[in-house]
């Protein structure tokens, strides 16, 4: 499968709405299950782009099939602090398109000063798990049964990384 892998631009927005309320949709990877409205959305992203924040869209031909972004806390003592979500279409998995999307988002939260990157992962997603591993990520601890979902608990794995 051809991809490119880029920056986010606002133009992105309606795509990049789409590809997150499919992955929300399948209710197993994100905690969100609903996307948010398309004004939240609009005012995420471009505050993102105008802070130069690490946000990655994933494109095949001119389809949004994946996204990851690395953002800054807004408190003053954990700015140096940044959070990882990410998502790839059901259809468009195991194509190298997460670890592609990973390495821009990282390599450009690194090259921004952050210090610390930080997930959150259900305990059952094992291909994320060792995705993140591989990137080196660490487990810090697990979140016992922190998500129900359709009647079933789940343990959500923090993990991270710093570089100090």
């Amino acid at each position: 499968m051809n991809f490119r892998v880029r920056q986010i631009e606002l133009e992105d927005l309606a795509g990049f709405r789409e590809a997150l309320t499919r992955v929300a949709a399948e209710r197993k990877y994100l905690l969100t299950v609903e996307p948010p409205s398309l004004e939240n959305m609009e005012a995420y992203v471009r505050h993102n782009i105008e802070q130069n924040h690490a946000q990655y869209v994933a494109l095949v031909e001119q389809r949004i099939v994946g996204w990851a972004d690395i953002i800054p806390h807004v408190r003053e003592s954990v700015r140096h602090v940044a959070r990882l979500g990410m998502g790839v279409l059901p259809e468009c998995r195991g194509q190298g398109i997460g670890n592609q999307l990973l390495e821009r988002a990282m390599a450009h939260a690194w090259e921004q000063g952050l210090k610390r990157l930080e997930l959150e992962v259900f305990s059952n997603n094992e291909v994320a798990l060792n995705l993140y591993r591989k990137h080196g990520y660490q487990v810090e601890g697990v979140k016992r049964f922190a998500r129900c979902i359709d009647g079933e608990y789940q343990d959500i794995v923090v993990m991270g990384q710093y570089r100090i």
